[in-house]
């Protein structure tokens, strides 16, 4: 029988001997709801209108009933896995265990795939072509800047959203950092408490909390390019805006098999995720390279 181990195991199995290529890990966690334990082919999402209260006359009688209206929003699991293969032999070939480093590689794939579930969710939605979308020409760059940002969250704002408490958080391509870092409004000690440029750290801004995705894995955001610019939609997502389901978080089971003479890793996950509110989502237009605004 396997001997099933969860991701947080298979990652204390991570030895400073493995050096492995660089590669993203899990960068959106915890950035919208997340439904754990569901079952079934789908999940279906109940999304209510507004309702408003009405003026009532103080006579003892029955207050009337408000309807609600409401929809199903679907969330379809798609089953995921990731099987390699150590030979006994093969093992005895390295300085190091092999099943530490296997063990690495399949942990950053499962996590890379939690991200991108998400992302490929957004980006292939029905609805994503009539998401609010902050031009390229606002602000001081065609880049990331804080007038992007800013036109961002006020429309968020003014649909009800509560921008608050880093309840949004910027999907932020990593290569287009650069374009934040030089913008003064940014960087500036009198608009910001922290040292972005001293200690490259820019976690949050305008109350946002920034993920910066890089390149080298599926969880990157999409692009389009023309005469050498990349152009990204770059997203800004509330917590509510989209949900994601797991009917099998991540698991990874370690087996050795003897009449093959090999160990087996397996990781599986059976997961799903799609928006429920489009009016929490703002896209920002954000060029690579990216030059100054007129």
């Amino acid at each position: 029988m396997a001997d099933q181990i969860d991701l947080a195991t298979a990652s204390q199995l991570f030895d400073t001997e493995v050096t492995i290529r660089y590669q993203n890990s899990q960068y959106l966690a915890d950035t919208i709801e997340e439904r754990h334990g569901t079952t079934g082919e789908a999940t279906n999402v109940p999304v209510s209108d507004i309702i408003e209260m009405q003026n009532q006359t103080y006579a003892p009688v029955d207050i009337p009933v408000t309807p609600v209206d409401s929809t199903n929003v679907m969330i379809v699991p798609y089953n995921y896995a990731l099987k390699t293969v150590i030979g006994g032999g093969e093992k005895t070939l390295f300085a190091y265990d092999k099943i530490v480093d296997h063990a690495k590689l399949h942990a950053l794939a499962a996590a890379r795939m939690v991200d991108y579930i998400k992302i490929n969710a957004l980006y292939t939605s029905v609805g994503f072509n009539t998401i609010f979308t902050v031009e390229y020409n606002v602000g001081v760059n065609t880049g990331m800047n804080e007038g992007k940002m800013a036109e961002a969250l006020s429309y968020l704002e003014n649909q009800g959203v509560n921008v608050m408490e880093h309840s949004c958080s910027l999907w932020l391509p990593a290569i287009t950092k650069q374009s934040m870092l030089n913008d003064d409004r940014v960087v500036n000690i009198f608009y910001n408490d922290v040292r972005p440029l001293v200690d490259n750290r820019l976690s949050s801004y305008l109350g946002v909390d920034i993920r910066t995705l890089g390149a080298n894995g599926i969880n990157t955001i999409p692009f389009t390019s023309s005469a050498g610019t990349d152009t990204y939609l770059t997203p800004l997502v509330h917590m509510d805006s989209m949900v994601q389901i797991f009917n099998r978080d991540v698991s990874t089971s370690i087996t050795w098999v003897p009449q093959n003479d090999r160990w087996e890793l397996l990781t599986v996950l059976t997961s799903g995720a799609n928006v429920i509110q489009y009016n929490g989502i703002a896209l920002i237009e954000t060029q690579n390279p990216y030059v100054a605004n007129a």
